[in-house]
């Protein structure tokens, strides 16, 4: 249970992989794109979804790669992170303007234990003067749901009720199917319907609440792009995340990069399902048969 609401679904599997080359393949047209072409087609996006597997270095190294290729001089530059959390909103804002040093601010923020993975990004946002989004819930709120369901809120004195998204949605969607067969597929034992709704309920307010924190940035600086940074079921498909965002800016032009595994990364053709993942697919080597046995 404790893991689901430090991490993010699909990103509770640690992979040991092999990989040490990403393919970029537009999902529509299925041709590959080099990492600058990319950066080139993302500048017609208002917000460009980053979905990851946590911890999985070929894409925490694609991350840094991405942000320095975008330009930062036709619109201003926001990133946003799943991985920290609203209250520790100040504690970022305190380091990148320089008046903590970054160990106090690893420590305040509660930065997630894999810290390094994301440092790059968070150095170049303070070196290039970049607002940084906290966007998640606080992570007690998220295990307090999955354990009683979300009618707590309600009673949060007001200073913390604004830690969480002011609209809360639990969809009976395509996203909820997913979530439900992934969440079986993991556990060892049959859970209870109970279970698995305030888990899913615990999911979407992280949904809702990085959406409505991305929303509120934009709000602030309309003329702003954003890159966000989370676990890729988050927006996978363009729901999750996404579809909150669609819904409450439905303005937006939205690019989803989500990652794939295979075999061979070389020769590979993205079927239909595949390429409904996101706009970009970034495949990714698997581990071969041999070295798994």
């Amino acid at each position: 249970m404790k893991k689901i609401l430090y991490l993010s679904l699909l990103l509770l599997f640690v992979f040991q992989l092999s990989a040490v080359d990403i393919k970029i393949l537009s999902s529509e047209t299925g041709s590959r794109l080099e990492l600058q072409e990319l950066a080139k087609d993302l500048q017609d996006y208002d917000v460009i979804f980053f979905g990851e597997w946590h911890g999985e270095r070929p894409l925490h190294e694609l991350q840094r790669e991405l942000l320095a290729e975008l330009p930062l001089a036709d619109r201003a530059l926001i990133l946003s992170f799943e991985m920290w959390e609203r209250q520790s909103q100040g504690y970022v804002d305190a380091y990148l303007a320089d008046k903590i040093p970054e160990e106090e601010f690893v420590k305040l923020s509660e930065a997630w234990p894999n810290y390094e993975d994301y440092q790059p990004l968070i150095h170049f946002a303070k070196k290039h003067g970049l607002q940084v989004v906290a966007a998640n819930i606080p992570r007690h709120y998220a295990s307090r749901t999955a354990k009683e369901g979300w009618d707590f809120i309600q009673k949060l004195p007001p200073e913390e009720r604004a830690l969480i998204a002011a609209k809360l949605t639990a969809p009976d969607d395509e996203y909820r199917k997913a979530f439900f067969q992934t969440m079986g597929d993991m556990s060892a034992h049959p859970m209870k319907a109970e279970s698995l709704e305030r888990m899913y309920q615990a999911q979407c307010m992280k949904d809702d609440t990085m959406a409505e924190s991305i929303a509120l940035a934009l709000k602030e600086h309309p003329r702003a792009r954003v890159l966000h940074f989370n676990g890729d079921f988050h927006s996978h498909k363009f729901l999750g995340t996404v579809s909150r965002l669609q819904s409450a800016m439905p303005e937006l032009k939205i690019a989803v990069l989500s990652p794939l595994l295979t075999e061979d990364i070389q020769e590979y053709k993205l079927n239909k399902e595949e390429a409904a993942a996101g706009t970009y697919i970034m495949l990714m080597s698997s581990p071969d048969k041999e070295e798994g046995k």
